[in-house]
């Protein structure tokens, strides 16, 4: 059995489908959720999900030992630790740390994954707490990065040069996916080579970078007609009438991933320079449509493909160097939009599922 430590498991549909992937492949999951939840009012009621009882306060977040000893005593009290032969941790500090105190008493070996708040959170700003991420490294047997970016991140500015080589040797790059209907057969794109039809999916939050993707359409619309259509909660107050800020702009708010599909087909380009990312599945998503992407170099999608191959990375403050990246995906269509739908597939959560069965496999009979 693998004990999945997921806090975030409640409002990510991600584990849910790694979950299910792996269950059709004979792996036995037990999940383990610690985090601020409303048990009662989540649409599940499944045996194999256990949630710790505790709402941690919001001072009581910002404690980590604390609150890491209150997890410690729930894992013990709720789980046969004798039954498990395998944990993964999907967090390095929130659920690593546990993961490496199970290690320390049952002897039980982990793997763990690096994501978004481990890197521009806890590495970044919780400097007191790094001895733990080298311990959680060090220790573990497998490292899961989401993507080459953040692993190059996290290997070379937050790592001592003394561990470097040893973690890297147990490092593996492994993409989340995107829900299955993304990968259904699409129809032929219908490209308008007179229109920039660029379109934007995510909240609408400073995170985002939105003002940089108003600013870039503004500069492109210029000598170009352009059309960008946005998607998503509107969460900064400060975009509340965005719809109504410039002329080309179609504001839609969260739709289900079917009708987000849909939408996609009738534009032509995605562009979301977001300031930090942890792998951004949307921009797998609007690929598997046929539409190009313009992406945030250093952050998570980045590395997954070579500049010019689906799209390009781009630096999030340079309005210069995003617009002449859409021209340049503009002009190079036809040959980008068939890349992207082939690349598309390799984000198959039947695919990934197939690398961590392999994974879990090897380290339960080592």
């Amino acid at each position: 059995m693998v004990l999945q430590l997921a806090p975030d498991y409640y409002n990510s549909s991600i584990y849910r489908s790694l979950f299910q992937a792996l269950e059709d492949r004979g792996i036995v999951n037990q999940v383990y959720v610690a985090d601020n939840v409303n048990v009662a009012a989540q649409p599940e009621d499944d045996k194999n999900i256990i949630v710790a009882s505790k709402a941690f306060s919001p001072i009581e977040r910002l404690l980590f030992f604390p609150k890491q000893r209150f997890i410690q005593r729930h894992l013990h009290s709720s789980i046969r630790m004798d039954s498990i032969d395998l944990i993964h941790a999907h967090t390095l500090f929130s659920s690593g740390y546990a993961a490496y105190q199970l290690w320390k008493e049952q002897h039980i070996p982990y793997i763990v994954a690096v994501r978004n708040t481990d890197v521009n959170t806890f590495f970044r700003y919780m400097k007191h707490l790094m001895p733990i991420g080298w311990k959680v490294l060090q220790h573990a047997k497998k490292v899961v990065f989401l993507s080459p970016a953040y692993k190059q991140t996290v290997l070379s500015r937050y790592v001592p040069a003394r561990m470097r080589q040893a973690i890297e040797e147990k490092a593996v790059v492994i993409p989340n996916g995107i829900n299955p209907i993304f990968l259904d057969e699409a129809p032929d794109h219908s490209y308008d080579p007179n229109t920039i039809r660029l379109i934007y999916v995510g909240k609408l939050m400073h995170m985002k970078n939105i003002d940089m993707l108003l600013r870039v359409c503004d500069k492109l619309s210029v000598d170009h007609q352009v059309s960008l259509t946005i998607v998503g909660k509107i969460i900064d107050k400060k975009y509340a009438h965005i719809a109504d800020s410039r002329p080309y702009i179609r504001y839609m708010p969260p739709a289900p991933p079917e009708k987000v599909r849909d939408i996609m087909r009738e534009n032509d380009i995605f562009i979301m320079p977001s300031l930090w990312e942890t792998f951004g599945l949307v921009y797998a998503e609007a690929m598997s449509q046929g539409l190009p992407v313009i992406y945030t170099r250093g952050q998570g999608f980045d590395g997954w493909f070579a500049d010019g191959e689906v799209g390009y990375a781009v630096p999030p403050d340079d309005v210069e160097a995003i617009s002449q990246r859409v021209l340049d995906i503009h002009t190079n269509y036809a040959a980008l939009t068939t890349r992207c739908r082939q690349s598309a597939m390799r984000f198959d959560w039947q695919k990934i599922a197939d690398t961590y069965t392999d994974i879990y496999n090897t380290l339960k009979t080592e």
